[in-house]
């Protein structure tokens, strides 16, 4: 028997026992890969059986959007490169004023640009303010239909006290507590130049699953270079989280559309969310394959707000209408980071994912941007992580 039990486990190291099947499809692979031989082939920045977890990679202490140490904490933040300065790189954040942390977003964030001459990890320093506060959830996109960036966020202009503290206030139909509720839009030509265009997707007042809007994520779409037309006759698509009205029950995706940015946007499930596993902070992308993916905040039970690691999730669907499949078996990111001097920091919190891509029309993720809240510390920041070898 210890002969039987050796010789099989030497075979099962050299590969040659039947191992279980991996996939029947590439959806078995969470459309991040495709599925050859019942055994999924991940594209780059993906790994795991399902190629349901980033290829996630230690990268430099200093790097992101951090100044908690001038008792500045900052949150939901993205990356961009400049349309004209091949070398500069810049960050929309939310930012938080007076020294307030994390527990004070409403009404003290507002939402700044920061710029980075290092690369995209950087660190980046502060230059500009878009938006006073109330400000909140900045998500922004190039849109090649209207040769412009497009900026969504929550939120409408607030006089904030001077010392922090928790103020009652709406920003419209949805919520009257933290101004949370409704969705606006600005649009830029250059990232420096920013024009509003009022608020384009508000809340409601009744008892809808999601009367309270908010989490803005514009989907990124893509062009092929041989058919740079190919999607300029679609509609303008926004995920976004939605929760009943003051957000006291289950929060939940789903997607909304217009004709054009400034119209008016509508759900396309006025009924239900597009799958029913409680998240929030989506951000959506369509693959070179045309697939659409999502990161999201998971609020199942060993995630939440500091109630477990397992907080990034990741959800997929061949049309950007869905079906939707949320992956129940990975975990695309959890609450800990390895940097590369060796050190690992298990976070408190680490919410509003937000992917940087390769720029070769192969749409490989290769930088994880995330709100960051250490244990035990009420300052926020914004920490920026490798993914694969691409960078």
């Amino acid at each position: 028997m210890k002969h039987f039990v050796q010789l099989t486990l030497l075979a099962s190291a050299l590969g040659l026992l039947p191992q279980a099947l991996a996939c029947t499809n590439d959806e078995d692979c969470g459309l991040n890969g495709v599925c050859n031989n019942n055994t999924c082939i991940c594209d780059p920045g993906w790994t795991g059986n399902d190629c349901g977890r980033l290829d996630l990679r230690p990268g430099p202490r200093a790097n992101g959007y951090n100044l908690t140490g001038q008792g500045t904490s900052s949150w939901c933040n993205g990356i961009l490169r400049d349309p004209q300065i091949k070398d500069l790189y810049h960050l929309i954040v939310s930012e938080f004023t007076h020294g307030c942390g994390l527990d004070y977003w409403s009404p003290y964030s507002r939402i700044i640009r920061a710029e980075s001459t290092t690369g995209p990890l950087g660190p980046y320093t502060f230059k500009q303010e878009i938006a006073p506060s109330f400000a909140h959830n900045p998500s922004v996109i190039w849109s090649e239909k209207d040769q412009r960036y497009l900026m969504y966020n929550i939120g409408c202009p607030q006089q904030v006290p001077s010392t922090c503290q928790n103020v009652d206030f709406t920003c419209g139909p949805g919520n009257a507590i933290n101004g949370e509720s409704g969705i606006s839009v600005w649009s830029s030509p250059d990232l420096y130049n920013w024009t509003y265009h009022g608020q384009v997707f508000p809340g409601t007042d009744n008892n809808a699953w999601d009367a309270d809007i908010t989490n803005p994520a514009p989907l990124h779409l893509r062009y092929t270079p041989r058919n740079p037309a190919s999607a300029r006759g679609a509609p303008t698509i926004l995920a976004y989280r939605g929760c009943p009205y003051n957000c006291s029950g289950a929060e939940l995706i789903t997607i909304a559309t217009a004709p054009d940015y400034t119209s008016p946007y509508t759900p396309i499930h006025p009924s239900a969310p597009i799958f029913p596993e409680p998240s929030e902070d989506p951000f959506i992308w369509e693959d070179r394959r045309g697939n659409f993916h999502m990161l999201v905040h998971s609020l199942l039970p060993d995630a939440g707000f500091g109630d477990g690691p397992n907080v990034g999730r990741h959800a997929y669907a061949r049309s950007w209408a869905g079906p939707w499949t949320f992956n129940n078996n990975s975990v695309a990111f959890t609450t800990s980071v390895e940097f590369e001097d060796g050190s690992i920091v298990e976070y408190f919190r680490r919410e509003r994912p937000s992917l940087f891509f390769s720029e070769d029309g192969e749409m490989r993720p290769l930088l994880l941007s995330t709100g960051v809240q250490e244990v035990g510390e009420g300052a926020s920041y914004s920490l920026i992580q490798p993914i694969g070898d691409g960078l």
